[in-house]
């Protein structure tokens, strides 16, 4: 069985006003074309960190949990 996993992300293309020295760092270390690239991750990381919901229910005890034919 095999299982695909498709996940769209849509990139909106804006204009962003930097200052000129951090431009020209970025610029330097990363090139004028991954200049955007390193903003998206420095974006990300600071603005979605703790925004998932993995392994956020709280543990449960298994103690309660019935067979279904208890039911009938």
């Amino acid at each position: 069985m095999f299982m695909f996993i498709f996940m769209v992300m849509y990139m909106a293309k804006t204009t962003i006003t930097l200052r000129e020295d951090l431009y020209e760092v970025l610029k330097r270390k990363y090139g004028p074309r991954g200049i955007s690239k390193v903003i998206n991750e420095i974006l990300a990381e600071a603005l979605l960190k703790g925004e998932s919901m993995f392994g956020t229910m709280k543990k449960t005890s298994l103690k309660d949990l019935r067979d279904h034919r208890d039911r009938i």
